[in-house]
């Protein structure tokens, strides 16, 4: 029998050798809580890096998606999201963490809700060959001067998440 699961990914940190500043960790104070998310800066290209571990009984070929929860403090306006990732053998024989490369899926230009700080799941369907127990090395990019970007606001990460079936 097969399973959907959702594993979290493991956001570690924003580029910074070329958009240094373009996105990073920062509080957001809400109406009855506070809220850590990462943030990309409205209007420049911003990226954040993670990696989420395959589980051990992932489906033969499994359907696997990237979702992202994202929010602005905004009402309207369009925000342009990307994803790159590379699955990385760790057993032996090992590949290696220092890909030459990551496969986009495809940017997608996102229309916020008409509520700020709404939440919005976004969608990406993973592209290539996922094996037991690889590292998914994810990059979500944020491509803020894309000419379809025009929300007026940082938009806000508030979680990743690893969509894949087992059985």
């Amino acid at each position: 029998m097969v399973a959907t699961i959702q594993i979290p990914i493991d956001l570690r940190d924003p580029r910074v050798t070329t958009l240094a500043g373009n996105a990073g960790w920062t509080v957001v104070g809400l109406t009855a809580h506070d809220v850590g998310v990462w943030q990309f800066v409205k209007d420049v290209e911003g990226k954040v890096y993670g990696v989420v571990r395959l589980p051990v009984n992932i489906a033969g070929t499994p359907n696997a998606k990237i979702k992202l929860v994202i929010m602005a403090n905004a009402t309207s306006g369009v925000t342009s999201l990307d994803i790159g990732h590379k699955a990385v053998q760790t057993k032996a024989p090992a590949e290696s963490l220092n890909p030459a490369s990551l496969t986009y899926i495809g940017v997608q230009h996102i229309t916020v809700p008409a509520t700020a700080y709404n939440a919005l799941e976004v969608s990406f369907t993973v592209s290539e060959s996922l094996a037991t127990e690889d590292e998914l090395l994810v990059e979500i990019f944020h491509d803020g001067d894309h000419a379809s970007d025009t929300l007026a606001v940082n938009t806000l990460l508030f979680d990743a998440l690893l969509e894949i079936d087992i059985t």
